[in-house]
C-alpha cells in the first residue's frame, strides 16, 4: 500500500515560473478557504466536547493559517523557493486523502494539514516570519504563538504514529519539524 502523503508528486513542490501566476485559479482557493472555515466552525460547535477544548481551539485556527498560505503564495516578494514550499503545503490542505483523512474524519481531518503548514513556516521563514505575519496573517491571535502552540500539540493531537510520518515526510524534503519549534515571542 502506498502512503498517501508520498503520492503528492515532486512537481507539486517545485517552483512556479516567475512570469506566470502562482496559482492557475486563486478563486478556486479562496472558495476553499470559505468552505473549510464553514465546516471548522460547524464542527467545532458539535463536537467540541468529544474532541478536547486544545483540538477545537486549533482546528478553529486551521482556515486562518490556510488563508495566509495563499497570500504568501500570491506574493511575490516571498521567495519562489518558500513559495514552492508554501504551494506544495496548499496542495496537501486541498488533497482530501492524507495522513488524517478529512473524507473520513471529517474537519478534525485538518489537524494534520496544520501541524504541517507549521512545520513548513517555521523552516521557511524562522525568525524572519514576523514581517510577513505583519502583511498577511488575519487570525486572532499572533501567529508565533499559533505556530508554537501546534508544534506543541501535535503529538497529543495527532497520535505518536501520524505524527512520526508527518516528521518523516517533512524530513524527506529537508525540513526540519520538532515540538515547540515555534518559539514564543
Amino acid at each position: 500500500m502506498t502512503d498517501p502523503v508520498d503520492s503528492l508528486s515532486e512537481s507539486a513542490l517545485a517552483p512556479r515560473p516567475a512570469e506566470g501566476e502562482p496559482f492557475a485559479d486563486e478563486e478556486r482557493l479562496l472558495g476553499f478557504y470559505d468552505r473549510l472555515r464553514a465546516r471548522v466552525l460547524a464542527a467545532a460547535e458539535r463536537r467540541a466536547g468529544r474532541r478536547g477544548e486544545q483540538a477545537t481551539k486549533l482546528l478553529l485556527v486551521v482556515p486562518d493559517v490556510f488563508l495566509f498560505l495563499v497570500r504568501l503564495a500570491l506574493d511575490r516578494e516571498v521567495p519562489a523557493q518558500t513559495r514552492a514550499l508554501i504551494g506544495g503545503t496548499l496542495v496537501y490542505f486541498l488533497v482530501p486523502i492524507d495522513l488524517l483523512p478529512e473524507a473520513f474524519v471529517g474537519p478534525y481531518g485538518f489537524l494534520d494539514d496544520l501541524v504541517l503548514a507549521a512545520g513548513v513556516l517555521q523552516s521557511a521563514f524562522g525568525q524572519q516570519l514576523e514581517p510577513w505575519a505583519r502583511r498577511h496573517w488575519s487570525g486572532g491571535e499572533e501567529l508565533r504563538r499559533v505556530l508554537a502552540d501546534v508544534s506543541e500539540a501535535g503529538h497529543g493531537l495527532l497520535g505518536a504514529r501520524v505524527e512520526g510520518r508527518l516528521q518523516r515526510f517533512l524530513a524527506r524534503r529537508g525540513i526540519p519539524f520538532e515540538r515547540g519549534a515555534g518559539g514564543r515571542s
